[in-house]
């Protein structure tokens, strides 16, 4: 088999009924075979594994939280991309794939990018998002104005949301992938800061477009707000916010 060009990582929680239909899309993508996917099943659920994809199965003993399940995904990844992508995505378009794999990887910093992201209704999601800093946090609580939040493509800082990142293996297994310390919500932040304080940039990917059909399951859970607070803290008493706070970073 020839080598692949990347690898897509998604982790299930109880969600092989939207992963089934992720997978279907993914059948029908240009060149899929060049492709490995990764899918970890996180708690107890029947799953059985799709014909014509080069697909890996991982059933975990223990649940882990979002970072660890990406990064142990990083671990057995293969190629050169490394696609983190949440059960709830579609593909609307039949050459994703292909549009992410033509983009150029070999520039002089290393990029970590994202698609464009839309709700079902065409409607595009907050997935470019400003600084989170608590005026910012506040402000996005309080009056939740639709689209991004941040200007992808100005001289400012901007963090990219985890439903479907993309990043060149090698960088991500170089920074560390995700902190494992982080959990709900926080981790994608965090990467994207280090990334960019490393020396890389982030970008969207504008003629790759996917769709997200958000379930936010963990809307309303008191254990998950409490983690999310928690990282919130850890977030704001790191050096790389306040790095990014002060504009030290290339």
């Amino acid at each position: 088999m020839n080598p692949v060009k990347g690898t897509l990582s998604i982790v299930s929680h109880g969600h092989a009924a939207l992963i089934y239909n992720l997978l279907d899309d993914l059948a029908g993508q240009t060149g899929i075979t060049e492709w490995l996917i990764i899918v970890t099943i996180n708690i107890p659920e029947e799953f059985k594994p799709l014909d014509g994809l080069n697909l890996r199965l991982v059933r975990n003993d223990v649940p882990k939280g979002f970072a660890a399940n990406h990064n142990t995904a990083a671990v057995m990844a293969e190629g050169k991309l490394f696609l983190i992508i949440n059960p709830d995505i579609r593909l609307a378009q039949s050459d994703t794939l292909e549009r992410i794999a033509a983009a150029d990887w070999n520039g002089p910093s290393p990029a970590l990018r994202a698609p464009v992201v839309v709700a079902p209704n065409g409607a595009i999601e907050d997935s470019v998002r400003a600084n989170l800093s608590a005026p910012n946090l506040l402000r996005r609580m309080l009056h939740r104005i639709p689209g991004w939040e941040a200007n992808p493509d100005g001289a400012g800082f901007f963090w990219l949301a985890g439903m479907f990142l993309i990043a060149p293996l090698a960088t991500f297994r170089a920074i560390g992938g995700f902190d494992e310390r982080f959990r709900m919500y926080c981790e994608d932040y965090d990467l994207s800061a280090r990334w960019q304080v490393q020396g890389g940039r982030a970008e969207v990917l504008h003629d790759v477009r996917v769709i997200h059909d958000a379930r936010r399951d963990s809307h309303g859970s008191w254990r998950h707000l409490r983690w999310h607070i928690r990282s919130l803290v850890r977030v704001w008493r790191s050096r790389v916010f306040w790095r990014i706070v002060v504009r030290r970073y290339p």
